[in-house]
Order: C-alpha cells, then sequence, then structure tokens
C-alpha cells in the first residue's frame, strides 16, 4: 500500500508555470494522483484524494448531496452564523477589555468554529461544547501532521506516524464508532422515500446509504472521513487570517470600497484573490504520468512513469496569466484568460477540484447565501476586528505553503453583545 516514508525529490519535475500546472490538473486521465502518497498512503488510501479514475467519480456522487447549500453547514444553512456568534460571546465574556478593546487570537477562534462545523459535516456527534471541541481537536491534529508526512524532514516521518496512528485509534474508540452505529440505526429505521431524505447529509450518513443493503468497509468510512478532516479544518483557518490579513491594508489604501464589506460580492473578489497568493497546505501537489505524454500548454515531454510537482502558489502568481503586479493583493483584478478562475487553482484543478469548493464559496443565490469564508470574513470586517499592533502575528510551514501559527487581534467592545 505505501511506496515508502519519503520522497526521492531527485525523482520530481517541478512545474511552476500556470499553464502547465493547469494542464496536468484537468488531465486526469494521463496525470494520475494513484500512488502519490508516500507515508501518509496507509491514511488516506482508498479515500476520494487517493483515487482516480470510476471510483473517484462514484465517491463524488455519493457526497453531493453533503456538500449542498441548504445543510445546516452549507451557504444558507446557519450553523457557521451560529458557531461564530457562540465563539465571540466566549471571547466577551473571557478576555477583560483594555482601552474599549478586546484581544484574541485568531487563530484560535477560527479553528474553534471549524473544528465544531467540520465535526457535523463529517458526522460526529456529541461535539457541541468548548470542551468536547478542544478533547477533539487534540486528538486530531497529530492525524493531520501525518497526512503531510511526506513534506517533513524525514528525520520526523517516524515520530509523526506513530503519533498519528495512536490518535487515529483513540478518534475511532471515542468518537467514530458511537456516531456510525447511531447512523446505521437511523439508516435502518428508514421506511420510506421521505423518511431516507430526512436522513442527515454527513460524511457517515452518506456513504453508508451509497452502498445500500451490502457490509459497509468502515475503515474505508473511517479513512474518508479523516481525510474530510484534514482539508477541511488547517487550510480554511489559515486562509481566515490570510484574508483580513490582505483587505484590511487594501482598504487603507482605498477606502472608498470600505462600504462594501457587507457586500457578498466584494468579499467574495476578496477571499478568492487571497486563495490565490496564499497556498496554506501542502506545497505541490504531486501527480505521476500513467502514460508517455506532452503538455499542449507548452510541448514538454513527459515520459510515462515521471512524478510531477505542481507547485501552486508559484502557478498562482504567474505574470503571463495574473498580470505583470501577480504578487499584489488586488481584490477585483481579473485574469487575463476569461476561462481562469479568480483563485487559479488555489482549489486544485480537473477531476480532483476540492470538493468543499461549494462550503467554501458560493457565488449563487441571494446576498445571505455565502460560503463559509465569505461568512467569516464578513462576521470579522463588520465586528471591526484587525491586527493587534502590539500582538504577535507568527508564521509558521515551508515556503509556498505558509501559515498562521498565531494571529492576534482587537476588536472594539460591541455595545451589545452579539
Amino acid at each position: 500500500m505505501t511506496q515508502s516514508t519519503a520522497w526521492d525529490r531527485d525523482l520530481f519535475v517541478d512545474l511552476t508555470d500556470f499553464r502547465e500546472v493547469d494542464e496536468v490538473l484537468r488531465r486526469g486521465r494521463e496525470f494520475h494522483r494513484t500512488g502519490t502518497n508516500a507515508g501518509s498512503d496507509e491514511f488516506a488510501h482508498g479515500t476520494l484524494i487517493a483515487m482516480d479514475g470510476r471510483d473517484h467519480l462514484n465517491r463524488r456522487r455519493a457526497l453531493m448531496k453533503m456538500i449542498g447549500a441548504n445543510q445546516p453547514w452549507g451557504a444558507e444553512g446557519s450553523l457557521v452564523d451560529e458557531v461564530f456568534q457562540a465563539n465571540i460571546r466566549r471571547v466577551l465574556e473571557t478576555q477583560q477589555p483594555r482601552d474599549g478593546l478586546v484581544r484574541f487570537d485568531l487563530i484560535d477562534l477560527a479553528s474553534k468554529l471549524l473544528w465544531r462545523v467540520t465535526a457535523a459535516l463529517v458526522g460526529l456527534d456529541d461535539i457541541d461544547n468548548p470542551t468536547k471541541v478542544e478533547r477533539f481537536s487534540q486528538l486530531v491534529r497529530p492525524v493531520l501532521e501525518g497526512f503531510n508526512v511526506e513534506y517533513q524532514p524525514e528525520q520526523r516521518h517516524q515520530e509523526i506516524l506513530t503519533a498519528a496512528r495512536e490518535n487515529l485509534s483513540k478518534i475511532r474508540a471515542e468518537i467514530f464508532d458511537p456516531s456510525l452505529e447511531r447512523r446505521r440505526r437511523l439508516i435502518a429505521e428508514a421506511e420510506t422515500d421521505d423518511d431516507y431524505a430526512a436522513l442527515p447529509a454527513d460524511l457517515v450518513t452518506s456513504l453508508l446509504v451509497s452502498i445500500g443493503d451490502r457490509e459497509p468497509d468502515v475503515e474505508v468510512i473511517f479513512r474518508e472521513m479523516i481525510t474530510l478532516l484534514a482539508g477541511s479544518v488547517n487550510n480554511p483557518v489559515s486562509q481566515i487570517a490570510w484574508a483580513i490579513d490582505d483587505v484590511l491594508p487594501w482598504l487603507d489604501v482605498h477606502p472608498e470600497h470600505k462600504s462594501k464589506i457587507g457586500s457578498k460580492e466584494f468579499l467574495g473578489h476578496a477571499v478568492k484573490e487571497t486563495m490565490r497568493l496564499h497556498r496554506t497546505s501542502r506545497p505541490h501537489l504531486v501527480r505521476i504520468a500513467a502514460q508517455d505524454a506532452v503538455l499542449e500548454s507548452s510541448g514538454r515531454v513527459v515520459p510515462k512513469g515521471t512524478w510531477l510537482a505542481c507547485w501552486i502558489q508559484a502557478a498562482n502568481r504567474d505574470a503571463a496569466v495574473f498580470g505583470p503586479d501577480a504578487d499584489i493583493y488586488d481584490p477585483y483584478r481579473t485574469p487575463l484568460d476569461p476561462k481562469v478562475n479568480p483563485f487559479g487553482v488555489g482549489l486544485g484543478g480537473g477531476p480532483h477540484m476540492c470538493l468543499g469548493r461549494p462550503l467554501l464559496l458560493w457565488d449563487r443565490g441571494d446576498e445571505r447565501a455565502q460560503g463559509v469564508l465569505v461568512k467569516v470574513l464578513r462576521f470579522l470586517l463588520v465586528l471591526g476586528v484587525r491586527p493587534d499592533p502590539d500582538g504577535v502575528q507568527q508564521e509558521g510551514g515551508p515556503e509556498g505553503g505558509r501559515r498562521h501559527l498565531r494571529y492576534d487581534v482587537v476588536m472594539p467592545v460591541p455595545r451589545a453583545a452579539p
């Protein structure tokens, strides 16, 4: 199953040109995702992010209801709103104001928000208060590091893998197994089409329903749940901090746009530009050439078996696609090619386009229908949140995948508690 616990960097061909990266991601039949995991394959094997072809398509179809806008965690749902307001109230209750300002770590607040929402999304029960959310996050964090073991120094691989395995066993016993059994009972009790339509649309329930009367492969469901956690928590948390870091200085220079901080359209532009500029997870996506190929965008010859490293942030700053000032934040940037997404390949591309895109970004519907990143940025800007000039804004991670480990902010004390 697992090829090794380390990649041989000498085997990689590095792609940084947007056209080449985009083409490789789109040509999923020729450039495969399967087999590109090394040490993390034991966690991701058989899941959506580690398969190609018809199996990949069928798994995506099984999960489509989960990402609907009308779900509690979706663009038209209220779960994100409720959890955000609860966390802001907790900040106001626990942090003593100074000079009319409350100080807190935005990474901590965003993490608590995303852990709670993601637990509901994947189908884990009883993670509904600060103590349980904290316990949940403590258990999952070492597992998430295991998903990125290939990008860590080789001398740390065994330490990372050991911690991830231990915590996976705890998550399985403490949280996953009881939640799974509850969902199996709900499905068994459903008798009519209306009963089935009323079932939760979380990941665990969706996968159980998709197999019908067959006995489920619980290990696959567990691994799929863990991979979705890995993709749904750390990246949005980091993007929230980068969005604040990007948009506030831009608004200071362009004060005529400050009246738009509640506008879905403006905020959508803002978070997409942040997503283009900042890669906060794996710095490159890896593909293997399944056959001899030639890239139409450049004429590059790619022999069968070639390992390709698609560097996302470098591609998203390609001046030939995003203009000569591609390194500068501009929420109204328009790619030179109208077919290119404003966020570039920040959410992947082709068959492996991020499944959670509708949850993070939602352009349809009215002003109230907003993706998670848009909603949270709106909440923060309306509350007057800004970086704490006397606090810490600490970055970490490899080049091409930098994220904020801590981001201290200040917020005016609201006249009335939210």
